[in-house]
């Protein structure tokens, strides 16, 4: 094994990042050079150094200071009534397509196809037609029972 080539995934070694064979060849490399091996202790205490760390919290106005340095950001107000016009502004591009897009498609299929199909244009006229023949069936059937004429 090329001692450079251990030197430069060493971490990934220390780290468990290494499949089983490539962790077996390192370990065996490591029994056989000193190098390599005083490299991996350094690593190692390194390693353990830095999990011992304790974090600090940053001094007083770390923060207002760190602000002061960040380029200005407009906010979006939040208002109760502009919840919508919020969330339509916050909406990419093909978001907005989208929405105008499936607000057309509900219009047409609930609006105007059921008024375009030929099938419910027949179903109605055919219902005008039938109602009309009886009205006119019963109008014909009266007069004609009451005149009836008797000879005397």
């Amino acid at each position: 094994m090329n001692c450079d080539w251990l030197k430069e995934n060493l971490s990934a070694y220390v780290d468990g990042e290494m499949n089983f064979i490539t962790r077996w060849r390192i370990k065996r490399h490591l029994k056989e050079c000193l190098e390599c091996s005083k490299e991996l202790r350094q690593l190692e205490k390194i390693h353990k150094l830095s999990k011992l760390a304790i974090l600090v919290s940053p001094e007083s106005h770390f923060y207002d200071r760190l602000k002061a340095k960040l380029p200005k950001v407009e906010t979006i107000e939040h208002k109760k009534n502009r919840v919508f016009e919020n969330i339509w502004i916050a909406l990419p591009q093909g978001g907005k397509a989208a929405i105008l897009v499936g607000i057309a498609l509900i219009l047409f299929l609930s609006v105007i196809y059921p008024r375009l199909s030929s099938t419910s244009l027949n179903i109605d006229r055919f219902e005008k037609e039938y109602l009309l023949s009886q009205e006119t069936l019963t109008c014909v059937g009266e007069p004609a029972t009451s005149l009836i004429l008797t000879s005397e």
